[in-house]
Parts: structure tokens; sequence; C-alpha cells
């Protein structure tokens, strides 16, 4: 499995100021899924930046379920896990335990038995702090969730501290989407006067508003009458 790096790169200025000023760099990691009720989690929620900081973000995805009900500011907590890859569907036992199986389907799907209470159950990947949940939808007993990675990244800079885990609604500050290539390095710069540049041409960016709201960005649809590996990965467009 190949690890992608992001890297974000800020003038001494820039840097001594976010520092003095209590800014913490945040980054979220998009999915694709139709299922409404799917929500981004923080996946990191930094304050140990530097000038040039490099953030690897590992390929390898983690399945998991949670007791926690899924509600804005609220933290998820990862109860059982397991590793996944799309093309796999992961089947909860009635007591609450994981188990990967292979099908013919292009997404991570995720079922439980049928005597099984109702769960959370989403993506996480390994961050600075062990694995962490960077998505979060309901599962029920009688229906199959589905989603699949997308290959790219949001980061922006806020003064308030939330955990990782937690259901954060709004962007709380300008941000940058950042397509990202397996295995790559994606750079952007960020100036307290100029926002957010992207350093990688090859890949597409968009410059996100503050105040958008991040399951528009983060959890992107897939196109009518089109399966999940058609689906394109582009740049969203923030409503």
């Amino acid at each position: 499995m190949s690890t992608s790096y992001l890297e974000i790169i800020l003038s001494d200025d820039t840097l001594t100021k976010l520092k003095s000023s209590g800014y913490s760099l945040y980054l979220f990691l998009p999915v694709m899924s139709s299922n409404k009720s799917g929500v981004p989690l923080v996946w990191e929620c930094r304050q140990d930046y530097l000038g040039n900081t490099k953030v690897p973000i590992p390929s390898q995805n983690i399945g998991y379920i949670s007791t926690d009900i899924i509600d804005k500011n609220q933290t998820i907590s990862i109860g059982s896990q397991i590793s996944v890859a799309c093309g796999q569907t992961l089947l909860v036992s009635p007591a609450g335990t994981l188990s990967a199986q292979a099908n013919e389907l292009p997404g991570i799907y995720f079922t439980s038995a049928s005597a099984s209470p109702r769960y959370s159950c989403g993506l996480a990947k390994q961050g600075s702090k062990g694995a962490v949940p960077y998505c979060a939808f309901d599962l029920y007993a009688a229906l199959t969730v589905a989603c699949i990675p997308i290959n790219a990244t949001f980061a922006f800079f806020a003064t308030s501290i939330y955990d990782a885990g937690t259901y954060l609604e709004t962007s709380l500050g300008q941000g940058i989407y950042l397509e990202m290539p397996p295995g790559g390095t994606t750079a952007a710069t960020f100036d307290l006067d100029d926002g957010w540049h992207a350093m990688t041409a090859e890949q597409s960016s968009t410059i996100v508003p503050q105040g958008t709201k991040l399951v528009d960005i983060l959890i992107q649809r897939p196109q009518h009458n089109k399966p999940l590996q058609l689906a394109s990965s582009h740049s969203p467009r923030p409503k």
C-alpha cells in the first residue's frame, strides 16, 4: 500500500502570526456515497505545523462501527474495526465483530445481521494519533451502506479546536480542496493576505469559502445512473 503526502508551505511571517493567534490546521478526507445520512469527521486538528509541513495520508482504509450517534459537534469513537479495500463487504455480527468478504462491486459496503442493534459506520485512516474515523453513516440491520474513498483532501486554518473524529458542520475558514495522486506529493501554500494556492498544477484544486457546508464537498454523490466506479471524483463545487 502506497502513502500520499500533503505538503503545506507557509512563510515565516504567516507561520508566526498563525501560531501567535492560536490557529490549528484542519484536515478532512472525502468519500463518495449516495447515502444521505453520511457526514464528514475531522481527521486531523494539528497545532504542530511548521513552515513546511508534510502530512502522510496512507492508502489503507479501516472500516469501523460505533455505538455513538451522529450529531453535529459530537465525536464518533471507533468500536470495532478491520482493514478494508474497495470490492469488499464488511459484515457485522450480532456481537458487533467485523469480517470482510470479497464481492464484485466497486465500493466498500457495510451490512449487519438482522439481530444487530443500530450502529454508526464508516471509514478511518491512521493519522498522527492512531486510527481516526473521517466519515460516518447510520447503519441499520435491514439496510446496506455503500461508499468509496476519494483521493483528495481538504484543509483550512481555524482558532476553534475540535477533537479528531468530530462531526463539524461547516468550514471554519477559507479552505482548499486538493485532488491527490496515489503515492505522490501534493503541495499548497497559505498566505495571510493571499489565501490558499495549489502548487501542483497537474492536480485539480478548489478554493472553498468559509462557512461552506462540509457535507456538500466531502460526501460527494455519484452521477445519476452511474455506479460508484464511474462517478467522477473531480473537485466539488461548493453550494
